[in-house]
């Protein structure tokens, strides 16, 4: 019996200095430690298998991203074994195959995809080119058609049977694919010119003009296009066909008003995306990139002024310019919009204690506590206003809630002893 206990505590241990590798990156350490245990018909061997599942994903990503698909491979595979339905995981594998040009096993885990009934849409695409890069092209065709007869309104599946007939100079199924895919989606400048291409390789080039020239003026500035469509034309003048096309209305290259209009429609639809610029280190770029995203903010409220969200991070970004009192505004903006967004009355509060209106930055501060806001970092900043103030038995009490809620709170033990001192 005591052999047992030995034995159950051996696991517990292993499985336990596994699990510190593993949340530590060490996934190399933790699959060596793991894979001894997970084996065995216990609580830590069933927790390490998953967690063995776990380290062996994020090394294969790790040799994927390394460009070792034969080492991410292996690795891999040893993770499907714990996780054999994680679409992840067959991304993964998909990707260290192609890296190795096994088109043949890419083909097999894209049709093991297809078979589990994976919702991806451009699944029948990606295997019948990994068909047709390992020389199956009549199956890679036939994976196409069958996607076509379940889904026959897609242009995109009809494009890319086009091309791959186009490929194999079989270029009259070609052009009718190509012919139905612009029928579908006559705005798409790939299908116009891969059609004009295909009927310009079957002789038509006066007929693949129209094609060319509506491509180049949905890409304006693609210069390959314009090649192409003078190449043509010049063909077409040559062969004494007419070469010249209905006129077109010109497309244009979007503006800065229109990059920031669509990147203001990002932030409504996800405003935590500002998060990100935030986050970011201070640096000499700040009042470039802040201004910018300051204008696009400005923009997005005026289509949503009631979107508190919107006001907050509009407040955060003035506050990094350092312009403290729109920042004051905008956050003011977004507690009138909702007097509980504890966020908004936090940046009110750091923003009065910055303005000296100690009395009411505590207010909000304190609001912010009261409605959920109970955090170490609110309750040190009241702290700091109340020590400013002289009122050193409030300050006090907030130091020690922010210790109660982290015991290892630096700022708030050095505020204690500073109080205790003086």
């Amino acid at each position: 019996m005591n052999m047992h206990r030995d034995h159950g505590r051996s696991a517990a241990a292993t499985y336990q200095a596994g699990l510190a590798a593993y949340e530590e990156g060490r996934h190399a350490e933790a699959i060596e430690l793991l894979s001894g245990i997970a084996d065995r018909r216990s609580l830590p061997g069933t927790l390490a298998r998953f967690y063995l599942g776990q380290a062996h994903l994020h090394q294969g990503v790790s040799e994927l991203r390394l460009g070792r698909y034969a080492v991410a491979a292996r690795h891999l595979s040893a993770a499907r074994e714990t996780n054999p339905t994680s679409a992840s995981l067959s991304r993964y594998l998909l990707a260290c195959h192609v890296g190795r040009g096994r088109f043949d096993l890419a083909a097999t885990e894209l049709e093991k995809a297809l078979d589990r009934g994976d919702t991806d849409a451009a699944l029948p695409i990606r295997l019948a080119h990994a068909l047709a890069r390992d020389g199956q092209r009549p199956r890679a065709i036939e994976t196409l058609e069958r996607a076509i007869d379940e889904a026959p309104n897609r242009a995109d599946l009809r494009f890319q049977l086009g091309l791959l007939h186009a490929a194999a100079e079989d270029f009259d199924p070609a052009v009718e694919m190509l012919e139905n895919a612009v029928r579908l989606a006559p705005s798409d400048p790939a299908a116009r010119q891969h059609l004009g291409l295909a009927l310009a390789a079957r002789g038509q080039v006066a007929h693949a003009m129209p094609h060319l020239a509506v491509a180049q003026q949905l890409q304006p500035h693609d210069a390959y296009l314009a090649l192409l469509l003078s190449l043509a034309a010049e063909a077409a003048q040559s062969a004494g066909a007419a070469t010249s096309v209905d006129p077109l209305p010109v497309a244009t290259a979007p503006t800065d008003d229109d990059t920031i209009a669509t990147l203001g429609e990002v932030i409504v639809e996800d405003p935590d995306f500002v998060e990100a610029f935030l986050s970011l280190p201070a640096s000499d770029v700040d009042p470039e990139i802040f201004a910018v995203l300051a204008m696009v903010l400005e923009q997005a409220l005026e289509r949503h002024p009631n979107f508190a969200d919107l006001h907050y991070h509009c407040s955060r970004v003035y506050a990094r310019l350092g312009r403290t009192e729109p920042a004051i505004t905008e956050a003011d903006c977004a507690v009138g919009l909702n007097p509980r967004y504890v966020q908004a009355l936090i940046q009110l509060g750091r923003l009065y204690g910055r303005t000296e209106r100690s009395a009411d930055a505590i207010e909000r501060l304190q609001a912010a506590i009261d409605h959920g806001g109970d955090y170490p970092d609110v309750h040190v900043m009241l702290g700091e206003l109340y020590q400013a103030g002289g009122r050193p038995d409030e300050a006090r009490s907030e130091y020690r809630r922010a210790l109660t809620l982290n015991k290892g709170y630096t700022r708030a033990k050095h505020a204690l002893a500073e109080l205790a001192t003086a």
